[in-house]
């Protein structure tokens, strides 16, 4: 009976844990079409799920929908882009609706989902460049990490405790005493 119990409770902590947010689950047992090959390949991988994700470079709104030039990442296992030093290029995320500038702003990492869709000719700067485009089905806009910092303590380790530190004298300030002033100066 415990192994029972212990299968139902190892089966519920496993469902509990949901590693992809909801807004970027595609159905089971789907070939996610990777950035490279959609690169490489674009004939071939057009109308294919994909999941991709990166930095946001810009958001253009228009009378047809959305245009978000995302800068492409590789995703860890819960789908969060892994902002490094290089990058395979830039993709195009194509969104039917209004898309806030504000809140999708540059520099924030973003991961879509969606069919992979015919490339775009066009300029970064004056460089010509193929982007591949991704129509999006579902977008997940990540949260920004604080980064903590850390001091380091240089003190011995005897008094790294303040029940342990040193007997500084502190010194408060207190009244001072003075001599009552009288109107005896001798004489006059």
């Amino acid at each position: 009976m415990l192994k029972y119990w212990l299968a139902a409770l190892a089966a519920l902590t496993l469902s509990a844990c949901s590693a992809v947010p909801d807004e970027l689950a595609v159905a089971e047992n789907t070939n996610s079409v990777n950035y490279t090959t959609a690169l490489e390949n674009p004939e071939m991988t057009e109308g294919q799920t994909a999941r991709w994700g990166g930095v946001i470079a810009e958001v253009r709104n228009n009378d047809r929908g959305t245009i978000i030039e995302v800068v492409n990442y590789e995703l860890n296992s819960y789908g969060r882009p892994i902002p490094s030093d290089s990058s395979d290029g830039r993709f195009r995320a194509l969104i039917d609706g209004f898309i806030d500038p504000m809140v999708y702003e540059k520099g924030r990492s973003v991961t879509f989902t969606g069919t992979v869709g015919a490339p775009i000719e066009d300029k970064i700067d004056e460089f010509p460049y193929l982007f591949p485009t991704l129509n999006v089905s579902g977008k997940y806009l990540w949260k920004e990490i604080e980064k903590n910092t850390a001091e380091v303590d240089y003190s011995s380790l005897w008094y790294r405790h303040y029940w342990y530190s040193p007997p500084y004298r502190v010194y408060y300030p207190v009244p001072v005493r003075t001599q009552p002033k009288t109107d005896n100066d001798g004489g006059n």
